[in-house]
């Protein structure tokens, strides 16, 4: 029986005129950016009181779409189109992905979907088909014991890869490259039909794929193509994408999709963060208070222009008529040269911003994911985020044509404040004088600030937050996420093609045995059974150690010699005192950051 090629549309189409005001306006955020950094007397209290009104218009923007939606007059003049239930509201799919998960957290994550309001079908991507990879299988089958589970013998974008080629090659008429990527898709979408006719899924309401382990992109691409499928066969129009070890609140796909069917120029979404591991270590404490204090303010920076720049993997929702258009450049990424696989979350939202659609940050609706618990994996993850914010901020300039100059504002914001931030700090290590202004009045006040608006507007504010451990650990948590903020910006902007995700698998099967991209350093193996224990040499473990966090160690050196300098200043030391503290400041604070992460980690 044949079927209808799964259909895919465009955003809003920005007109010519718009598109040179935008670039008009990009060059007049220039000087004001300049302005409110370097010629005012309270920059920092300024910029977030900016980011406190863009943070309250994205809220306002996103409930004027739940009210749109759910409002009956927008039906008065089509009486057939359904009309959406304020008490139901619009349905989704959920795509889980992972790699050799902890069975325990794996297990979790999938029984939060349970509770989950609007999820019609969960679809579970895992990217392996090793004995070790089966445990993941098994623990889905446990939570689904009559869900189909389907092996396939190779990645899709292996499949989308190699149908391009052939009808580029073949292809007489020179069509475009448009043409043949949604060809390459619609064969997918085909070959994912035909094998899901072959299984049992009409009273199904969740499905588990495996493949030969490729990438996380890999297994995301497979997923995105089979839920394109089931989506179609369903009558579903939003697609919910999360990882293995992540926990979905009741509300979060719910109102995340919300924001996506209440406007049609809105093609992705990604609800907030908060930290549901904080209990396991000291760091992921920290991280918690991070994710309260910082990152709720710092990610809605970006939605002044009525838009976000990056959708979290782990709570990140679409319109599924949207993804056709845009899976094959996504999983395709070139950088000079050079293939990408750890930005898939931005990359993602690159895309659909480039082809006209609205992304938005559901800020007010939160969902929880899980957190490095160690300091060297804590500045890995930052780095490797910081990576793909440099290329998406660079790599596509016409991205800032179609969207508004405050869109532009928050680019420079983040891609030029930490590098300013450096500047200052090694200037003021080696001459003892302040290359701008500053005022810790400012900087106190900014806390103050941001301390008040979380407590009253962040939804995480009251019930998911144990309130003495966040005000004992507030100033250790802000100091731990900006002290080494700048050099994590410049050094992931020197390593920037890197493809390492520093993290490391948790299936117990497994045990505890680095990713095949985090492997640095030749390693000797030996196998047990049917499983490969990696057994690098002391020397060589910290060789790779020193690689990953050399530039993190050297930092703190600046750090504490920067410390050492106000110190000295406060206790009116001659200048030759100063200098001998300093500099004997930057020496311990490098040994010992050497020792804590190189030598006894």
């Amino acid at each position: 029986m044949d079927h209808p090629p799964i259909t895919t549309q465009r955003g809003p189409q920005v007109p010519l005129l718009r598109q040179i005001l935008n670039g008009v306006g990009c060059l007049l955020i220039l000087p004001l950016y300049y302005y409110l950094t370097a010629a005012t007397r309270h920059p920092l209290t300024l910029d977030l009181l900016l980011t406190i009104l863009a943070a309250e218009y994205n809220r306002f923007t996103n409930e004027r779409r739940r009210r749109r939606l759910y409002c009956a007059d927008q039906y008065a003049a089509d009486p057939e189109k359904p009309r959406v239930d304020a008490h139901t509201g619009p349905d989704c799919m959920a795509a889980v992905v992972g790699y050799r998960e902890d069975p325990g957290l794996f297990a979790r994550a999938l029984n939060s979907y349970r509770a989950a309001e609007g999820c019609r079908f969960m679809l579970v991507g895992i990217d392996g088909d090793e004995p070790a990879d089966m445990e993941m299988v098994r623990v889905f089958q446990s939570i689904h014991p009559t869900a189909p589970t389907i092996h396939l013998d190779e990645p899709f974008g292996d499949l989308a890869m190699r149908t391009y080629d052939k009808l580029a090659t073949a292809d007489l008429h020179s069509s475009s490259a448009e043409t043949y990527q949604l060809a390459a898709i619609a064969h997918c979408c085909e070959l994912a039909r035909e094998i899901l006719a072959s299984h049992e899924l009409q009273h199904a309401q969740a499905l588990c794929i495996y493949q030969p382990h490729h990438s996380k992109k890999a297994i995301m691409f497979t997923g995105f193509i089979f839920s394109l499928v089931i989506a179609d066969t369903r009558g579903i129009e939003y697609l919910w994408s999360s990882d293995s070890d992540t926990l979905v609140y009741a509300d979060s796909l719910r109102r995340t999709v919300e924001t996506i069917a209440g406007d049609s120029a809105v093609g992705g979404a990604s609800s907030g963060l908060l930290v549901h591991n904080a209990a396991d270590s000291a760091v992921a404490q920290l991280g918690r208070i991070v994710y309260w204090c910082e990152l709720y303010l710092t990610r809605s920076v970006a939605t002044a222009a009525g838009t976000s720049d990056c959708q979290s993997g782990p709570s990140s929702a679409f319109r599924v008529a949207a993804l056709p258009g845009i899976l094959y450049p996504w999983y395709t990424q070139m950088v000079m040269g050079h293939r990408m696989i750890v930005n898939e979350d931005r990359h993602l939202t690159t895309n659909l911003l480039l082809r006209g659609w609205t992304v938005t940050y559901v800020s007010d609706t939160v969902t929880a994911t899980d957190t490095p618990t160690t300091l060297r994996k804590w500045i890995l993850q930052q780095v490797r985020w910081s990576r793909s914010g440099h290329i998406e901020s660079l790599q596509s300039p016409s991205l800032y044509l179609l969207t508004s100059p405050l869109f532009f504002w928050a680019a420079i914001k983040r891609e030029a404040g930490p590098l300013l931030g450096l500047g200052y700090i090694l200037y003021y290590l080696c001459t003892g004088a302040s290359l701008a202004y500053f005022s810790w009045t400012d900087l106190f006040v900014r806390l103050l600030y941001t301390i008040l608006y979380n407590l009253l507007r962040n939804p995480d504010r009251w019930a998911r937050t144990q309130r003495p451990v966040l005000w004992g650990g507030l100033v250790p948590a802000l100091l731990f996420y900006n002290v080494p903020l700048p050099m994590v910006h410049f050094w992931s902007a020197v390593t920037v093609m890197e493809d390492g995700w520093g993290t490391s698998m948790r299936s117990k099967e497994a045990g505890v045995v680095p990713d095949v991209n985090e492997l640095g350093v030749a390693g000797q193996g030996k196998k047990e059974g049917e499983r490969v224990v990696v057994e690098p040499s002391l020397t060589a473990e910290m060789w790779k150690r020193w690689k990953q966090l050399g530039f993190f160690v050297v930092w703190m050196g600046v750090v504490a010699g920067v410390a050492a300098r106000i110190l000295a200043g406060h206790l009116g030391y001659e200048v030759w005192q100063t200098e001998r503290a300093v500099w004997g400041a930057v020496v311990v604070g490098f040994a010992g950051t050497f020792y804590g992460l190189v030598v006894r980690e």
